[in-house]
């Protein structure tokens, strides 16, 4: 199956990283597990094919499942008793490398940085937020030396966990943070992408403000 387009973009990243493993491939459907996250992806046009394919390979191992397909993405989460979850478009960036803001300097976090985490971002628990900073996946951005936020990159390989302080909103460091990712991603080889919850229209502008393509369909990430 080709998934290449924008909506599978997380299928590609895990794979072309080398920790997908493919659990069935057909002509119309993948389902691969990411060894770094823990969470199954599937890829498949046809609602029915991809219950077939789900009824077959997951089971109480699986605490995340991302589906691409909205309709068969909400179907699997009636159907397999996952607790929560959220509907997304999917972003990519496809232009050229952006230009780093001057105003900002950016340095990876560490452990002695977790405190500050933890306090200001709520959507990744502790003990996730601590294995990003030990895969190295969270930057700090500094203006003038002072601290104005923090992005990261999410075990799958989505940007994310974006955060500027209040003191500092309304600049464009928001703005600048995710650029200097979508820059470091380009160096790696990889299309940078995230996903946004279908509610969050400001981040929504961001993203177009950026020159982020974003999905004409939502994707479904759940969890248990």
């Amino acid at each position: 199956m080709d998934i290449k387009g924008i909506d599978n973009l997380g299928l590609d990243r895990v794979l072309k990283r080398g920790s997908g493993e493919i659990i069935e491939e057909q002509e119309d459907a993948l389902l691969i597990r990411d060894r770094v996250s823990g969470a199954y992806m599937l890829a498949c046009e046809d609602t029915e094919v991809g219950l077939q394919l789900l009824d077959r390979h997951i089971g109480k191992d699986c605490d995340m499942l991302f589906v691409s397909n909205y309709a068969l993405g909400l179907e699997a989460f009636r159907r397999y008793g996952f607790s929560g979850k959220n509907e997304c478009y999917q972003v990519a960036y496809y232009g050229e490398k952006p230009t780093p803001d001057p105003r900002l300097s950016v340095r990876t976090a560490d452990e002695r940085d977790l405190p500050v985490l933890v306090e200001n971002y709520h959507l990744v628990g502790p003990e996730e937020l601590k294995k990003d900073v030990k895969r190295g996946a969270v930057w700090l951005g500094y203006s003038q030396n002072q601290l104005v936020g923090f992005i990261g990159e999410h075990a799958e390989g989505s940007m994310g966990m974006l955060f500027i302080f209040p003191e500092y909103r309304q600049m464009g460091f928001g703005g600048a943070l995710e650029s200097h990712l979508i820059a470091r991603t380009m160096e790696r080889g990889f299309v940078p992408f995230a996903q946004v919850v279908k509610e969050n229209r400001a981040s929504l502008e961001l993203q177009r403000k950026l020159g982020m393509s974003i999905s004409e369909n939502l994707v479904v990430w759940m969890w248990r």
